[in-house]
C-alpha cells in the first residue's frame, strides 16, 4: 500500500478524533433540547384528594398536551410533605422528576427537626397559585362567630382539638399562631393527610382547623363545615363571605397564607427549568384551569423562578421568627 495513503489515512483519523473530542467539549445542552423525550413525573408530597393534588393533576393534563409526553402524578405523602420533598431533592436532575409543594416547604429545617434547607436542596421553578387560610369548624359545633368560638374554647378547654397534616405544615403553624394570638389552649392532632383530618373535622372529632379555602370549599357549600373567618382580605372572587380574623378581634394573623409551587432537584439544567416555568405560567391562562382555581378559592400567581426563590426566603424568615417566639423551634 502506498506510504502517502497511510499518512493520509492517519491524518484523516486524527482529524475525525479531534472533531469528536471538540464536539464533546462544546457547551451545548442536548438533553434540554430533547426534553421531554419520555414520561415525566410530578411528585405531590401529600395524599390524593387535597387541593394541591387536584391542581397538579389538572396541570399534568395541560403539560401532556403541550409536550406530547405523559406527565404522571405520583403521590408520596408522609412527614408533613417531607418524604416526597426529600425524594425529589435526591432525584436525578434530568428534568424528569418535579415536586409540587405548598408553602409548608418553608418549615423544613426551621420548625421540623430535619437536616434540610429548601433554599439549597431544591431548585425553584414556579409559584402558580395563592389562597388565604380559612378558620373552619364542624357544622355541629354550637358557634357561629369567632368570638363565640373563643368563648366556647375557654369554657371547654378539655374538649378542644385542632387537626393538621404534619409537624411544621401551614395548618400546624397557623393554628399555633391563633393560639398565641388568643391565649387559647387547643390540643393539636397530627394526621397523615389533610383529607384524614378534614374527615374528623366534619365528624366533629376535631373542633377547628386552619386550612385553605381551596381544599374545603365543597364541604362549606354542602353545610358540613362552617366558615368563621379568613386570615386576611386578599380574597379570590366567588368565595363564601366571612370577616377577617383582624375584623373578628384576632390580630397578627395576616401572614397565614398558603401558596402552591413547583420545584426541581438541584442542578437541573436551567434551559429545562425555564421550559417548565413557561409551560406552568401558560397553564394558568387555560380557561378550564383558571375556572378550577376560581372554584377552589385560589388566585393565579405567575412568575419566574427568582420570584419563587424570594417568596420562599421571606416565608422561611417569617416562620423562623414566629417559631422562636412561640417556642416551636427545635
Amino acid at each position: 500500500m502506498p506510504t502517502g495513503f497511510l499518512r493520509a489515512s492517519r491524518r484523516t483519523l486524527l482529524l475525525i478524533a479531534a472533531a469528536g473530542l471538540a464536539a464533546l467539549c462544546q457547551p451545548t445542552d442536548a438533553s434540554a433540547q430533547a426534553w421531554p423525550s419520555r414520561p415525566v413525573t410530578l411528585v405531590v408530597a401529600y395524599g390524593p384528594g387535597a387541593s394541591n393534588d387536584t391542581f397538579t393533576r389538572a396541570i399534568a393534563g395541560i403539560l401532556t398536551k403541550r409536550f406530547g409526553q405523559p406527565f404522571v402524578v405520583e403521590n408520596r405523602p408522609g412527614a408533613g410533605g417531607f418524604t416526597g420533598t426529600q425524594a425529589v431533592s435526591k432525584a436525578e436532575p434530568d428534568g424528569y422528576t418535579w415536586l409540587e409543594m405548598p408553602s409548608g416547604v418553608a418549615s423544613f429545617g426551621s420548625v421540623m427537626e430535619v437536616k434540610f434547607d429548601p433554599v439549597t436542596d431544591l431548585q425553584p421553578v414556579a409559584l402558580f397559585a395563592r389562597t388565604p387560610t380559612a378558620m373552619l369548624v364542624p357544622a355541629t359545633l354550637p358557634v357561629k362567630t369567632v368570638k363565640e368560638f373563643n368563648d366556647y374554647a375557654r369554657a371547654n378547654p378539655d374538649k378542644m382539638f385542632y387537626g393538621f397534616a404534619g409537624i411544621g405544615t401551614a395548618q400546624h403553624q397557623h393554628a399555633e399562631m391563633y393560639k398565641t394570638a388568643t391565649g387559647l389552649k387547643i390540643k393539636g392532632v397530627n394526621y397523615k393527610s389533610s383529607a384524614d383530618a378534614q374527615t374528623d373535622l366534619v365528624a366533629g372529632r376535631l373542633q377547628v382547623m386552619f386550612v385553605t379555602i381551596a381544599s374545603t370549599l365543597g364541604q362549606i357549600q354542602s353545610g358540613q363545615l362552617r366558615l368563621l373567618a379568613y386570615a386576611d382580605s386578599n380574597l379570590p372572587a366567588n368565595v363564601p363571605p366571612a370577616p377577617t380574623l383582624k375584623e373578628a378581634g384576632v390580630p397578627d394573623m395576616e401572614k397565614a397564607q398558603t401558596w402552591w409551587s413547583f420545584f426541581a432537584p438541584p442542578k437541573t439544567p436551567q434551559d429545562i427549568v425555564m421550559k417548565m416555568n413557561s409551560a406552568i405560567n401558560d397553564a394558568l391562562k387555560d380557561p378550564d384551569f383558571a375556572a378550577l382555581l376560581a372554584r377552589s378559592g385560589a388566585t393565579p400567581a405567575p412568575g419566574d423562578p427568582s420570584q419563587l426563590a424570594a417568596t420562599l426566603k421571606d416565608e422561611i424568615a417569617g416562620l423562623t421568627a414566629f417559631a422562636k417566639s412561640a417556642g416551636m423551634m427545635k
